[in-house]
């Protein structure tokens, strides 16, 4: 609900924050697939600017926006980063420390199959048109960020390169984007957060008003006298006139309205920085894998074949717990942890920082 009147004040800014439980909100998140550059111009920046939080570290922690790399990266960045902390004149020991201890332990890398690398998109940016210039052809690095993008759709490339650009999968300036990127997980960790604390609350009135069913059903005079006494104080209080009840839901509805506001201009927001965003989509006929992939990318933990057999069931694909078992033991990007249990890549600590 907003007010009409010209004059009025602006809603307050909405609150955001990391969620509970990621899942609670029933919408795809959108998953940050980071390239090689941006992950060393941020480890530059750092490296002259100690004190401040890294992006994607502030990513992870709203836990609806996980960051991950494909595996070509962490060489990558090993390969460049003398380069870039030169040319941003940054010291290379500092932006390594950066990346071990900063940015790294919140990045995730993913193996991916060669099937993986025909998808639609994918296959553009593996074309090379020779007509173009050489610094704006598809380079074979790229394409493994694009698989990605694609197997974990939907989600947003961020990255400084050209060529993604040229594609219309993402923007240079990728800055921007991870600040977007940021508000938008951290507005749907915040409604998560808020039906997670209503469902709690609900929970407790169901389980209080089961006990106290049971309680009057082993007392029926008892329960029957109580509430007896109860609707008269009522009535001598005057509590259940006509005029009690609309002052109180008057009362109600003017206690709601600033709620109503905060969440209608959360969602507006929400609606604006989600349409300023390049997404890659999924492709049209997704395979058992990629629903696994997807679903625990997002989750924030590691499932069994039954329990993320049942996960995607709710949320309409059947599939059996025999089939994704055999689908993830079969694919590099799964990993299986004690118990049976199973999570999509794995860390990127001290994969990329090897001593020159």
């Amino acid at each position: 609900m907003t007010l009409d009147r010209a004059d009025s004040a602006p809603p307050p800014p909405v609150p955001s924050g990391a969620a509970f439980n990621p899942m609670a909100l029933d919408r795809p998140m959108l998953l940050p697939i980071l390239d090689a550059n941006a992950l060393l111009i941020e480890a530059c920046s750092l490296a002259k600017n100690a004190g401040r939080q890294d992006k994607f570290t502030e990513l992870a922690l709203t836990g609806r926006a996980v960051p991950y790399i494909a595996a070509h990266v962490p060489d990558e960045i090993d390969r460049h980063l003398s380069k870039v902390a030169r040319d941003h004149g940054a010291p290379e020991a500092l932006a390594r420390r950066a990346l071990e201890r900063r940015i790294l332990p919140s990045v995730r890398v993913v193996d991916l199959e060669i099937r993986d690398h025909l998808s639609p998109q994918t296959r553009h940016i593996l074309r090379v048109d020779h007509e173009m210039p050489r610094r704006h052809r598809g380079d074979p690095d790229d394409a493994p960020t694009m698989a990605l993008a694609e197997f974990l759709a939907p989600s947003v490339i961020v990255t400084q390169d050209s060529v993604f650009s040229r594609f219309g999968v993402a923007v240079i300036d990728w800055i921007p984007v991870v600040q977007d990127v940021m508000r938008i997980a951290g507005l749907e960790a915040t409604a998560a957060n808020a039906l997670t604390v209503m469902d709690w609350a609900l929970r407790l009135l169901g389980t209080g008003a089961r006990r106290l069913t049971l309680l009057a059903r082993s007392n029926p005079l008892a329960a029957a006298a109580t509430v007896s006494a109860l609707l008269w104080w009522c009535h001598r209080k005057g509590y259940l006139t006509r005029d009690n009840w609309r002052r109180r839901l008057a009362q109600a509805g003017k206690a709601t309205t600033p709620v109503l506001e905060l969440a209608n201009a959360g969602m507006t927001e929400h609606k604006t920085l989600s349409d300023s965003l390049l997404v890659v989509q999924a492709p049209p006929y997704p395979t058992s894998e990629q629903f696994a992939a997807r679903h625990l990318a997002r989750c924030g933990q590691p499932l069994t074949p039954g329990e993320l057999r049942d996960a995607l069931i709710r949320r309409g694909h059947t599939v059996s717990a025999a089939q994704l078992k055999r689908d993830m033991t079969a694919h590099a990007a799964f990993v299986r942890a004690p118990g049976d249990r199973w999570t999509i890549g794995r860390p990127a600590v001290g994969m990329a920082t090897r001593k020159a």
